[in-house]
This record gives structure tokens, sequence and C-alpha cells, in this order.
């Protein structure tokens, strides 16, 4: 029994008229992004605006069936005054047997303070109205992800009968109050009773009646009453928001798919919240399915992705309009060889095809934006992955560019000089993408220039999981051992031997290998592969190993025995150029005859790799 005197108020157009409820939904119909990602990317900037800065924000997405005990609350109280089933399709939602909820809970958060209605002002504090009442209303964007302009409506858009339910406590002059009000939008329509017509913008409010309009319950019945509906409470003494999405609608999507979707979408377009991993991340997420966790990846580990995390940590290239003297933004950049696998289609939504040739777009917050195309890698088996953040001074102008959905930079809505700086901004992001997609010399462990063209010569810093500043080159040393390097001449987080005296590939003394210029990258058999060219200058017969182990980095050396499960880089053989083809790790040859040899290498997945060459006297066993 609904004994809190809480019903349904359908909004009438005041004398003054106002905004059809269909506006805020049709505003959402521009973007391509799937709803589900538009509601995260929504919820989050929200819960994001609205942190403390006490410690972390948790963010929570839950859906979940409601129970025996359950679905006969949520049904006693929303029924009171309902519209009419062709004014709003909660009627039908209410029916169904197996009633869903899907809640986007944040913690950490302030709440929705300030005044109720939205007729009062008190400067500074007033989400609940900015929220709940206003609809394409604008804040000062500065420092903050979103407005709370159309882009709130996605909560509506989820649900099969546009309902939601907003659960919050804030504090109202320094003390804590809960409140909690319903807010459905659907399409403006005209009634006609008793020969008077009237007009109603399509906005329906649930709560207590003030007069014509709808107040939140608050205080103790807002609590009894959230607890009633199964909707979490709040920490002791924190503040936050729950919204309550009533029969959530994915489309062709299965609940577990959509769940999936939710926590994918997450880490595409959230990671920069989630840095640093272990504890320290500004935001911590959290997905759950019928009570059951649905695991959010962590960044790190989206093979993907990587690339744009190395350049989110690289962003020292300074982008600057200077004859207007104002800095623009910072920019990273990494080449990688293109990872293994499919890119994932929550990826694929985000802007991403098959290959790596993008630019993560971001204002000061951290949240992104877009992945902005670039021109692809000159050669398939490559790409590059860039990141640029614009400057605090320049938040205000990117900001007025991005739509509703905050996923675009659409720079031709400005004027004047804030148009030259955004439009300057986007074109060398875009010569720097251009730049990358083409060969490039890169600097060796001796300091000398390597031009690195076509697939036979793409340059090391192209391996997967390559880190350290600049480009890399690959070099053997003096001991037989081919290792990857970094651009700066050591071996700073890529791994390897330290960079030779003397120029790669030249012997110094006796040696049994003599290598024939760099390790290069080749295509066998569809796979990409390393490739080292040696001969053996020493008459007699020899066995030659190769040993290919992971670098380390960081001057920890190299692995040739990988933890449980993990990938290692494979010998696939050796080719002579007289059309000779071996297999095995071994191969047992005659020196001095001139012949140059090839080992074969096909990497691990997202390591760098050391080819190590051991050469030693002997006969053919059999």
């Amino acid at each position: 029994m609904n004994t809190y005197g809480a019903r349904w108020l359908s909004e009438p157009y005041g004398p003054g008229g106002g905004g059809a409820a269909e506006g805020a939904l049709k505003n959402l119909d521009a973007t391509e992004l799937d709803p589900l990602t538009l509601l995260v990317r929504e919820s989050v900037q929200n819960s994001w605006d609205a942190r403390t800065n006490d410690g972390p924000v948790d963010y929570r997405v839950e859906l979940r069936t409601l129970g025996p005990g359950e679905a006969p609350v949520w049904r006693d109280l929303l029924s009171e005054g309902v519209p009419r089933a062709d004014h709003l399709k909660l009627r039908a939602s209410l029916a169904r047997t197996v009633m869903r909820v899907l809640t986007v809970t944040d913690t950490g958060t302030r709440g929705l303070g300030g005044p109720t209605r939205a007729d009062v002002a008190i400067p500074g504090d007033s989400d609940f109205v900015s929220f709940v009442r206003k609809i394409g209303s604008s804040r000062d964007a500065s420092g903050r992800g979103g407005t709370y302009g159309f882009g709130k409506a996605v909560f509506h858009l989820i649900s099969a009968s546009h309902t939601v339910l907003v659960h919050t406590r804030c504090r109202v002059e320094g003390r804590l109050e809960t409140r909690l009000i319903g807010w459905a939008v659907h399409e403006s329509y005209t009634t006609d009773t008793a020969g008077e017509s009237k007009t109603y913008t399509g906005r329906h409010y649930w709560g207590k009646v003030g007069g014509d309009y709808i107040e939140p319950l608050v205080g103790d019945e807002a609590d009894e009453v959230a607890r009633r509906l199964g909707l979490a409470g709040f920490p002791e003494g924190g503040t936050g928001t729950t919204v309550a999405v009533v029969d959530p609608a994915f489309g062709e999507r299965a609940d577990d798919e959509a769940m999936r979707w939710v926590a994918d979408a997450l880490v595409w377009n959230l990671w920069p919240k989630m840095l640093p991993e272990g504890g320290d991340a500004p935001m911590r997420f959290t997905v759950l399915h019928e009570g059951r966790p649905v695991p959010v990846p962590r960044p790190s580990e989206v093979p993907h992705l990587r690339p744009f995390i190395w350049a989110y940590d690289d962003m020292n290239l300074l982008i600057e309009h200077k004859s207007l003297q104002r800095d623009l933004g910072r920019l990273g950049m990494r080449k990688v060889l293109a990872p293994a696998g499919p890119m994932p289609e929550a990826a694929r939504e985000a802007g991403l095809g098959d290959r790596l040739h993008h630019t993560c777009l971001m204002r000061p917050v951290d949240l992104v934006v877009k992945y902005m195309e670039g021109p692809p890698f000159y050669e398939e088996h490559g790409g590059y992955a860039a990141v640029f953040r614009a400057d605090p001074g320049m938040d205000r102008v990117f900001a007025a560019t991005e739509p509703a959905t905050h996923d675009d930079w659409l720079v031709d809505k400005l004027q004047g000089e804030e148009h030259r700086l955004a439009k300057h901004a986007l074109r060398k992001i875009s010569d720097v993408m251009k730049k990358a997609s083409g060969p490039t010399p890169v600097v060796n462990g001796a300091g000398e220039g390597v031009s690195l063209a076509g697939m036979s010569q793409l340059m090391a810093g192209l391996m997967a999981g390559a880190s350290g500043e600049g480009a890399a080159a690959v070099f053997p040393d003096a001991r037989g051992t081919t290792a990857i390097a970094g651009g700066n001449g050591g071996a700073s987080g890529v791994g390897g031997s330290p960079a030779p005296t003397g120029r790669p590939g030249r012997a110094r003394g006796r040696q049994r290998v003599v290598y024939i210029g760099d390790p290069v990258h080749d295509v066998l058999d569809g796979q990409a592969v390393i490739v080292q060219h040696f001969t053996l200058p020493d008459p007699g017969v020899h066995i030659v190993h190769g040993r290919p182990a992971i670098a380390l980095g960081d001057g920890q050396g190299s692995e040739t025995e990988p933890p449980l499960g993990a990938s290692t880089p494979t010998v696939l053989g050796w080719r002579s150029d007289s059309g000779a083809v071996e297999e095995g790790r071994s191969l047992s040859t005659q020196g001095g005859d001139g012949v140059v040899w090839s080992l074969v290498v096909r990497p691990a997945p997202d390591t760098v790799t050391e080819l190590i060459v051991v050469v030693e006297p002997g006969q053919v066993v059999v």
C-alpha cells in the first residue's frame, strides 16, 4: 500500500511555453555511439564532475531482476497517478511478469544538492535542478567533463518506458539529506477534457505533490522507500547518487552481453581514470549482473589499448600556436607492431578499425572524447597510437566544440581566435600522424642513422611492448647476441644487451659469427617474424643454436624461462642464400664457405625479443 502520498504528475506547458520532452531524446540521435556506451560516458562524466576530492570516486553499474518481495512494491508505488499508456509506456513495464532494473551508482561524490525548484537559485549549488528539472542547461564547463545538458537523457533512452528513479544523498546547509524522485519523458501531447484543451511537455514526475509540481521524498521517508525498493544505501556519513533505470532495453543483446559491453565500454572510454593501476586511480569501476561481478579489464591487459597508455605516459610534444603565443596541449606518440587478435567491438564502436592509426583526444579532465583517425601506417603490420590532452587554458574552447554527447570536437562551431586555435591544434595533430605513418630514420645503439623502409626493415620501435623514449633500433653485440635497444642508445626499459662500441654487425677479434646488417622484420606464411642474417667465417663443422629470450628492460637482462602459460618467442628455422631450409632450434652446417644463413624467429606477442645465437664446433650427431 502506498502510504507516502507519492504519485505521478504530468508537466503542463506554462504560459511562456517551454521545451518538449522528446527534444532531449532526439538530440541524441546525431551520435553513432551505442546507447550503452553513451550511458557509460555520460554517467561517468557526471560522477567525475560531482567528486568530493576526499578520495577516489566509486562508480557501479548493476543489472538485477526484482525479487518476489520487491516487484509488488515497485508496481504499487509507481502506479499511483501513472499517465495513460499513449502518454507514457510505464504501465506496460510495470505489468511485466519479470521486472528488471539497471542502477548506476556513484559514491565519493557530493550528491544532487541545492534547491529542488527550478525557480530558486543558489549560486554554485544547483546540481538537483540541473540534473532533474532543466533540459539542455549549460554550466561553467572548465574542469568538468560534462554539463548536465541533453546527454543525461540517455538514462531515459535506455528505459523501455523512458522512466528513471533518482535516489541521492547530499548536504543541505551542512546536514545530510536523502532525496528520492521519479522522472519520465515521452512525447508532448494535448488533452481535451470537458471541452477544455491542455498541452503537456511530455515530462512526468513522481514524488510528493507540491501545488502544481512534484517535490522529491526527503529524509527518513526517502530512505524508507528506497529501502523497500531495494535501492542500495550510501556509506555511513557519505553522499552520492543512484539513477535506477526502469525496464532497461538492450535491443538484440541478451542481458549478459549487454553487461559485458558496459565493462568493455568503460575501459575504452574511461581508461585514463583507471590509471595508475594498483589502487591509486582516481576512479574505481564495478559492473554487476544479478549480483555477480562482470570483470572490467585492466587497461594494461588490453593489447590494442596498451599503446595508447604508453603514449599517454609520453605526452612530451608541445602543440602550440606560435603567432598567437598559446599552448594548445601536449601529445604523446608510439609506433607499434599491430597487436595480435581482432580489434574489440567496443573499440570499433569508439572509432578504431582493424589497425591502429589514431590519436585519442581528451580535455584536461582526462575523459576520452574520441579516437581521431589518421593515415594508415605505410606497412600493414605496423601502426601508431597517440594521445593529445588539451592545455588547461584551452579547456573552455574545446568544451564549446563538443556536441551533447561529448564525443567529438566540432571546431567549426567556434568563431574568431578560438576557431583559429582549435583548428590549428587539430591540424598539428594531423601533421604528426601523417609524419608517423611513413618510413622513419631511427638511431641505433651506436648512434648511427639507420634507414628503415619496407617490411624487411621495419623499425624495431614497432615491437609490441617496446618502451623507452623515441624510436628504437636493433643491433647485434660483440658476444653474438642480437638485442633491441631504445633510440636513446641504451636499454632503458626496452631490454637487450649493452650497445657495442663498434659498428653493429662487424666482428671484433676472432668471432664465430659475423652478422650481415641488423635484424629485420619480415613476413613468413602470413605471420610477422624477426630475421637475422649471418655468416660463419671459421672453416669446419659448426652447430648453431638459436635461443630467443624475452628482454625484461630496466637493466634486468632477459628471460629464457617464462612463467607458466606465458607466450614465448619461437625459433621457426634457418634459411640460406643458396635456398636451403632447415627446421629446429639448432643448425649443423659447414663454416668458412661464405654462405649467408638467416635465423628466423616468431616473437612472442606484446614483448621485446632478444635473439641469442650460440655457435660451437662439432660434428653432426645422428
